[in-house]
């Protein structure tokens, strides 16, 4: 069963927020992990806009139903080379070597921080953000810029926070582009 969230406005708009300011960071050409990649839409985005060289991406989720449905939404770049391919794996267990940018979108669902202790000399991108999850599942939540920084130590390229505001809710996101300390 699709989850149609991952089409939302919010996560949408997250998204091209990403790709708007990755882009001018992105080393040439990019090889990107993205980790709680879900539906490979970042990874669309990125390649649909066209404004990088992206010689690869490789999007890893925990849960392999996403696997199939994000090949399929970026069946154009399966197909050519294996420019992209989802794959079931933990974030935390990835060899990230292999990369030149990671990129996580969904800092709040990986409570273990291992995979930032992975990062070597890759560019890195974290978002997360302050909006309560009702999925049952443990959230490590940041209330603030200040905090995603604190837990996320890098020289920052790009620091951020977008508010989405709906008649229901409103919540924040933040994200940062940047290097880990001593590297």
């Amino acid at each position: 069963m699709l989850d149609y969230t991952a089409f939302s406005h919010g996560q949408i708009k997250s998204k091209i927020w990403l790709c708007e300011e990755l882009e001018k960071l992105l080393p040439n050409p990019a090889r990107i992990a993205i980790l709680g990649g879900w539906y490979g839409l970042t990874s669309f985005l990125l390649f649909t806009r066209g404004n990088a060289k992206i010689e690869s991406v490789r999007s890893f989720d925990f849960d392999p139903k996403v696997e199939q449905i994000a090949d399929l939404i970026n069946n154009t770049w399966v197909c050519n080379h294996w420019k992209f391919k989802a794959i079931t794996a933990d974030a935390n267990k990835v060899d990230l070597s292999e990369f030149n940018v990671v990129i996580n979108t969904s800092a709040e669902h990986i409570i273990d921080k291992t995979w930032f202790e992975n990062i070597r000399e890759q560019l890195v991108v974290v978002q997360s953000t302050d909006q309560i999850h009702d999925d049952n599942e443990a959230h490590d939540y940041c209330f603030s810029l200040d905090q995603l920084k604190t837990t996320y130590k890098m020289i920052n390229f790009y620091e951020g926070e977008r508010v989405f505001s709906y008649p229901d809710k409103i919540f924040s996101r933040f994200m940062l582009i940047g290097r880990k300390f001593g590297y």
